[in-house]
């Protein structure tokens, strides 16, 4: 019983040190389920009764990641976790037994308020069988704040062997607003202050305003939005990657406006007086460009940056809030490369960092712990190019990178930079997926293996027919085999599951040394080496724009599909390309191809209706080419230009031509940009005059007829 004694001892001396000094504690049992309930209960039956637990004012306030059916606890499921994103958990008890939900735990953990405790509980086989947990666990026990006690030695743990933490007095703000009690750091008041601004100063002088978790960065949106809104007349427009990302905003806006006095419309929305403030999702803020006086996107880092460009490009007033660590988004390839862009296009806009938390002091042991153990943390290293050089490569598996820590680092950190939807379980991956491999592309300096680029790979394909049957009859779904089996369902290949494919999941180059065809060379190199091991396809899907799109058709990539709705993170239509490395796959793959491009003339005007043009015309060039445009065709172009016959008549024709022009990749056709895009949505998409008007801020359909005319006239008479 020493254990329990000194743990509660720990529950009653150093959690009050943990209050007192606005921290938070982690305590982990490595054992069987039932051992590490019993030690968790233990430790907290004193604190209070059973129903306590839950309804108690002043207890401690639990919840269960597990299904534990017997224990009378709020529950968590590894599919609902985002639902509590938005609430502030005194305590967690979090079990893993089969699987290590990574994602969840890193996002539950920012829910503990100050003086809460996260419990996790995790079986010897599961570590045994997972290099992430060992390394994991390995980081628990080197960190001194952090209890880690097991079934097998069950250590006594005295409070005196915890790290003292010094108490700094913290800087607060005594602002309030419409009376309520909500005081803030004053980082929080100077964010709220910038804000603001933005609405009430001069136009295009955006505000990027960026902090790690816990930092009260959503809370600040909330403050002023609640200031905003008392003004009269006032449109505000939220959105981001997740509308669960933004229950603390509204939370918070409730709280701040006068009470009842607050209208709710539906589901995020609402109105105060005579000011309304919506939640509109990226999709239809991108298609649909609502007016409003402020443009607010939380979680930026998630958002793609094509579509921040183009938000930037329409609204004169926003303010683009992201986390810059945690499982939200890759939060340095957002600040490394939009920031600098924005610096470019907007050179009057701020950028604003908060440093101090909110909810927990600078030096929580439960952060520290999550930042490392997640690789959350992880620092991009200046990278050393010289193109006169030769460079090395190498492919690495899951047992060196586990041995060798700062490998894994600077790895990872060219991971999250690269990628927007990189997330902690993605560390798993790499660690624990024994189909990973990971590619590097490097070059020695006089200190270390200077790492240009990193290429993460994942072995697909070689499962039974009779498995494939049943993907086949929508009776199974095979996690890591994304590209036989959408080749199988949606393609109808039926011999899919025949070959063998590596795919390339993640690719990155420093972004520092970009744009000097380092991403290609290694892409040379993956697929040699995949040719060696037998594979019959290196491929890759991810969300297609032009550029992404353009780079793997200039490595040779064919397009097999492309997905009929857009991602919910991305707003992009996702792309599955391939290349053959096997005489059978080569034939596969031109079949697949070519059904492709004969179905993409009609799903350009009904799935791929809304497809941005600079996409449509990066497909259209790689189509067959067609030889010729008669007499006849050119005639109707040259005379709608010269205005004799009117658009209806001619737009057959225009069509031909435009597709012969666009698969003999015409660069005259190509000049004029905007007169092209208008008449690819007009005579390929075939969208109304009312909707192309919107979207290109014509006046009206002369305007429209005239802007196709005077291109018409220029390129293709």
């Amino acid at each position: 019983m020493a254990l329990i004694i000194n743990l509660q001892h720990f529950f009653s001396e150093y959690r009050a040190k943990l209050g007192a000094n606005n921290m938070r504690a982690m305590v982990v049992f490595v054992g069987d389920a039932d051992w590490s309930f019993q030690q968790f209960n233990s430790l907290t039956q004193h604190t209070s009764k059973k129903d306590d637990v839950i309804n108690g004012e002043d207890s401690l306030k639990i919840t269960i990641f597990s299904a534990l059916p017997t224990i009378d606890l709020p529950h968590i499921s590894a599919k609902n976790y985002r639902q509590f994103l938005g609430t502030e958990q005194q305590s967690i008890f979090f079990t893993i037994t089969d699987d290590f939900q990574v994602d969840a735990f890193a996002a539950l953990s920012g829910t503990i308020i100050a003086g809460g405790v996260m419990y996790l509980s995790i079986t010897p086989e599961f570590i045994d069988t997972s290099l992430f947990s060992q390394r994991f666990i390995s980081i628990a026990n080197a960190q001194s704040n952090i209890i880690v006690t097991t079934q097998t030695n069950q250590m006594a743990i005295s409070p005196e062997e915890f790290t003292d933490v010094e108490v700094d007095s913290i800087e607060r703000s005594s602002d309030m607003i419409n009376k309520h009690s909500y005081s803030i750091t004053a980082e929080q008041s100077h964010a709220v202050d910038k804000i603001l601004h933005v609405v009430n100063g001069h136009r295009n002088r955006p505000l990027v305003l960026t902090a790690d978790r816990g930092r009260g960065k959503s809370t600040a949106l909330a403050i002023a939005a609640a200031e905003i809104l008392q003004q009269a007349n006032k449109q505000i427009i939220i959105s981001a990657p997740h509308p669960d990302a933004l229950a603390i905003f509204f939370k918070h806006l409730k709280l701040l406006l006068p009470i009842n006095s607050v209208t709710e419309h539906g589901h995020h929305q609402l109105s105060y007086q005579t000011s309304q403030l919506n939640f509109v999702p990226l999709d239809a803020l991108v298609s649909n460009k609502p007016n409003c006086h402020l443009l607010m996107i939380d979680e930026a880092a998630g958002v793609p940056l094509p579509i921040l460009r183009l938000l930037l490009s329409y609204y004169h007033r926003q303010v683009f809030v992201s986390t810059i660590h945690g499982y939200e988004g890759a939060g340095r390839g957002f600040s490394g490369k939009f920031l600098k862009e924005l610096k470019l296009l907007r050179p009057e806009g701020q950028h604003l960092h908060i440093k101090q938390p909110i909810r927990w002091r600078d030096g929580d042991p439960l952060e520290q712990f999550t930042f490392s153990s997640l690789l959350l943390n992880a620092e991009l290293k200046t990278a050393h190019y010289d193109a006169t050089q030769d460079v090395q490569y190498q492919f690495i598996g899951a047992t060196k990178l586990f041995a060798d820590e700062t490998l894994l680092q600077q790895v990872f950190s060219l991971l999250v930079t690269a990628h927007y939807q990189t997330k902690p379980s993605d560390l798993k991956m790499l660690l624990d997926n024994p189909n990973v491999s990971v590619a590097l592309i490097q070059q020695r300096d006089t200190q270390a293996n200077n790492i240009l680029g990193v290429a993460l790979l994942l072995t697909e394909g070689g499962i039974s027919t009779d498995l494939s049957q049943k993907v086949k009859q929508s009776l199974r779904r095979i996690r890591g085999h994304l590209i036989p089996q959408s080749l199988l369902v949606h393609s109808g290949v039926e011999q899919a599951f025949n070959f063998s494919y590596q795919r390339v999941v993640r690719i990155a180059i420093h972004p520092e040394i970009q744009q000097q065809g380092l991403g290609s060379k290694l892409l040379n190199y993956c697929q040699q080496q995949a040719a060696q091991q037998g594979s019959d396809f290196i491929a890759s899907s991810f969300g297609a724009n032009s550029q992404l799109m353009q780079y793997w058709f200039n490595n040779h990539y064919k397009v097999a599909r492309l997905g009929f709705t857009k991602d919910a993170a991305s707003g992009e239509h996702s792309a599955m390309v391939l290349k053959a490395l096997t005489p059978n796959a080569e034939q596969l793959l031109k079949d697949v191809n070519h059904n492709f491009q004969q179905s993409l003339n009609y799903y350009l005007t009904d799935e791929y209706k809304n497809l941005p043009t600079d996409l449509v015309i990066t497909l259209l060039n790689k189509q067959q080419i067609i030889g010729s445009v008669n007499q006849q065709d050119r005639q109707a172009c040259a005379d709608f230009a010269q205005g004799y016959r009117v658009l209806s008549s001619c737009a057959p024709a225009l069509n031909r031509y435009l597709r012969y022009m666009l698969t003999n990749n015409s660069v005259h056709c190509l000049q004029d940009r905007l007169g092209l895009a208008v008449l690819i949505r007009k005579v390929i998409q075939k969208h109304n005059v009312e909707q192309i008007c919107d979207e290109f801020s014509l006046t009206g359909k002369k305007a429209l007829i005239a802007t196709l005319r005077s291109y018409v006239g220029e390129h293709l008479s």
